[in-house]
């Protein structure tokens, strides 16, 4: 079928049926959260001399099973929004990121004052890609410890010293069910304070939902992204050194 050309009447009808469907409001946070988007990538990219940008399907990435996700870095924007949620204890608190891919989570994370921040990758390529990432950032990062990890996450074994543990719906189904088990063995060898950051998107993502079936981790906080996502905080309601305060 020929394809019809782009019309100004064509585009206005678009608009008004965004505006119908959002409001002028909605419309208004699309547009802005495009623009944030851009410019945001642009200046980091470049600023940084790193190259995170871009998909690679699963099927590229050697993944047989659909329990693992394509690769797809996570915005500035929204990295910067969960990152400024986290109260950071410098002299404590240690961020793992699972499925780090390139290593857009992992260098954003380390421009905290964090006492290590640890990225788990399975794909050789990918782990390759984030350390070189990390080395060309190295300098102006706050995080005096960076660390890129090439493994199975389900092989990984978990520091007792990880306070923050973040996936961005890098994998599910048994894989994360024993990446989340073998995150509860580690406060059972060391009980403490532990926060996991899930960016799942929306509350009804599969993702988000199999955390949630983990009844030793209890919601926290959730924290508003761009385009309407969300990303969630959920606490150890278990072998825990501290009170903790569950969502309203």
């Amino acid at each position: 079928m020929e394809e019809r050309p782009l019309t100004a009447g064509r585009t206005a009808m678009g608009v008004l049926r965004r505006i119908r469907e959002k409001g002028v409001a909605g419309v208004s946070r699309a547009v802005w959260d495009r623009l944030e988007e851009r410019l945001l990538e642009g200046y980091y990219e470049r600023s940084l001399g790193i190259a995170t940008a871009g998909r690679i399907s699963r099927q590229a990435l050697g993944y047989e099973s659909a329990e693992w996700s394509e690769y797809g870095a996570s915005t500035y924007g929204n990295i910067r929004r969960i990152m400024r949620a986290m109260e950071v204890d410098p002299d404590r608190d240690v961020f793992v990121d699972f499925g780090c891919g390139k290593g857009r989570v992992v260098i954003a994370a380390a421009f905290y004052p964090f006492a290590r921040v640890i990225g788990v990758e399975r794909s050789p390529a990918l782990g390759d890609a984030a350390r070189r990432n990390v080395e060309r950032a190295r300098s102006r990062l706050a995080c005096p410890r960076i660390d890129i990890v090439t493994a199975d996450a389900s092989a990984y074994d978990v520091p007792d010293e990880a306070t923050i543990i973040y996936f961005a719906s890098p994998f599910s189904g048994a894989t994360l069910d024993t990446v989340l088990d073998n995150v509860k063995a580690s406060l059972v060898r060391s009980p403490r304070r532990l926060r996991v950051v899930s960016h799942g998107y929306d509350a009804a993502n599969p993702f988000e939902q199999q955390i949630r079936r983990h009844e030793w981790l209890a919601l926290s906080a959730e924290i508003p992204l761009q385009r309407s996502n969300s990303a969630w905080v959920y606490v150890n309601s278990r072998w825990t050194c501290g009170p903790v305060q569950p969502a309203a």
